[in-house]
């Protein structure tokens, strides 16, 4: 069964609460018990219909290591 349809207002609303939250979109979704992928489509099609003035995303909820290490690796048969 297919949840009730929200209206764009609202969608706009969610959006603009989770980007002011200070969590990823992953986190805010998760703990208002909203699937990512539906977030996104409505950042997505609320953007296609002229809205700009949605915040960017906070970004990930991870960092990627500042530095790597390159070692060689030798095979032997």
């Amino acid at each position: 069964m297919r949840s009730k349809r929200i209206p764009a207002e609202e969608q706009y609303r969610l959006i603009m609460e989770c980007r002011q939250s200070g969590l990823t979109d992953h986190q805010w979704c998760v703990e208002h018990d909203i699937k990512p992928g539906t977030f996104y489509n409505w950042v997505k099609r609320l953007r296609q219909k002229g809205c700009v003035d949605l915040p960017a995303s906070t970004g990930r909820s991870y960092r990627a290591p500042e530095n790597q290490e390159v070692v060689r690796v030798d095979f032997h048969d």
